[in-house]
């Protein structure tokens, strides 16, 4: 599929991302190639997109690793250490960093080498799919050992289209601004978001503590459903469309229904309200059940061998 880079490079939204590039790079740049420099304030202000220009979302998970400064900047030293293989730098840094994946480092790695690296999140890896862009990965390739390959095919890909690695991430907003022009993107995560309301609203009428063969445990909603809608947008949003726990693109009206997002309680023992509810892939949700969200994601760690 060809990419029309001249007419992206058009639109308003990416022509305002590219014209800030140059003082977000000058800002955050020298701080992430010398981690030893970063203060709490610095880190917390890249995470804002009023801040970075760039990047939505990244604040709701990403504010967790900056509780620990001193663990923060020893895992970027190791993310920017390029005597290191890039594989081995990523996974190092995800490991020790609390709710910090790639859509986050890969920023900061672009911030701090803006000609070597490329980003991988919500936004480019769909696009990248969807243009016949994707690599395919060995089995069992970890994280790290993915971002290498991706970031290799962003290097070529910005080479080819005659852009820098900042615009080629701005350039993958075209194709979404165009859907949602048309209305087919807002429609069909407008009736997802709807659809798991109700499902929770039913869920939380139907579990009211009665007794049959069990005694099923209370679920509240303790939010009305336009806030709960509101806020499962917001989930979304902070996302980038992706499974809270596994990073998978979610698809709204996709093929695979398992893709679809599906409303999660964070602790299962606790009600439907603000700070408990995340949004999961449809199949991640049936497999994780009642177990307690840190486990799941000990275990699902293991069988990624992380």
């Amino acid at each position: 599929m060809t990419f029309d880079v001249k007419r992206a490079l058009s639109l308003p939204v990416i022509r305002d991302i590219v014209a800030k590039r140059d003082g977000v790079l000058e800002r955050f740049g020298p701080l992430f190639r010398d981690p030893a420099r970063l203060t709490r304030q610095d880190y917390l202000d890249f995470l804002s997109i009023k801040h970075n220009h760039h990047w939505s979302g990244l604040e709701r998970l990403g504010r967790r690793a900056a509780d620990d400064m001193n663990n923060l900047r020893d895992a970027l030293t190791t993310l920017v250490d390029e005597t290191l293989p890039l594989s081995v730098r990523l996974d190092s840094a995800a490991s020790r960093l609390d709710g910090v994946g790639s859509a986050t480092l890969t920023p900061i790695l672009l911030v701090a080498h803006e000609d070597r690296y490329g980003v991988w999140n919500g936004s480019s890896e769909p696009e990248m799919r969807d243009h016949g862009l994707w690599p395919t990965f060995p089995r069992g390739a970890t994280r790290g050992e993915k971002y290498e390959l991706i970031n290799a095919r962003l290097v070529d890909v910005a080479r080819d289209w005659g852009v820098d690695l900042w615009t080629l991430d701005a350039l993958w907003w075209a194709g979404k601004l165009e859907r949602q022009d048309t209305g087919h993107h807002k429609d069909t995560w407008v009736k997802a978001i709807w659809a798991m309301a109700a499902q929770a609203e039913l869920t939380a009428k139907q579990a009211n503590g009665q007794t049959v063969d069990r005694t099923v445990k209370n679920k509240d909603l303790r939010l009305s459903k336009e806030a709960l809608v509101a806020h499962l947008k917001e989930l979304l949003d902070e996302t980038d469309h992706r499974c809270a726990i596994t990073g998978l693109v979610l698809q709204a009206d996709g093929p695979d229904v398992q893709l679809q997002p599906s409303l999660d309680r964070i602790d299962s023992n606790g009600h439907y309200e603000a700070g408990n509810l995340q949004v999961v892939a449809r199949f991640i949700n049936f497999w994780k059940q009642a177990i307690p969200n840190a486990e799941f994601r000990r275990q699902l760690a293991m069988v990624r061998g992380e």
